[in-house]
């Protein structure tokens, strides 16, 4: 008894320390479904483009953020698996300070140089990316109280002494 009780702690202890995380085609959905609803226009290209910052949303989807606090959600062709394993990414430019979908590239510095072209180029208001950080918040508390609806359902009630 006191054995598997152990055990039933240590594996709730271990999965509260892990981190939910939508899977890519769940992400690329809801991404999808956000750039159709706010009507988001893709650009070709964006002029004094410098990057600031950047944040990993998928293997498919990134977000630019450029100096003075302008965003950009990045698709990229082919997905880039490694980004979520890296602590970096490089950004190849092939014209100085423009940002162009179609020639330009990024890669991971830490892994064979694989290059995943800008596909799209999506310019966000501080309002969308508000919104698309809270749309995605949301379906992370979501997903958690399903897993630990399930987990709860899965665990066995303990027999009666």
């Amino acid at each position: 008894m006191k054995k598997s009780l152990l055990v039933a702690i240590s594996i709730l202890l271990l999965s509260a320390c892990t981190t939910t995380r939508l899977s890519d085609e769940a992400m690329g959905t809801l991404i999808e479904d956000f750039i159709a609803s706010e009507q988001i226009e893709n650009r070709h290209s964006v002029s004094a483009f410098t990057l600031d910052s950047y944040g990993e949303l998928s293997d498919e989807y990134v977000i630019f953020r450029s100096a003075p606090m302008r965003h950009y959600l990045i698709k990229l062709a082919p997905r880039c698996s490694e980004l979520s394993f890296s602590m970096g990414l490089v950004l190849h430019r092939r014209f100085g300070n423009t940002l162009s979908e179609g020639l330009d590239y990024v890669y991971v510095p830490d892994s064979l140089p694989f290059k995943c072209f800008i596909n799209k180029i999506y310019p966000l208001t501080k309002a969308q990316h508000d919104a698309l950080r809270n749309n995605i918040k949301a379906e992370i508390t979501e997903l958690k109280l399903k897993e630990e609806h399930a987990s709860d359902s899965e665990t066995p009630e303990p027999a009666a002494e």
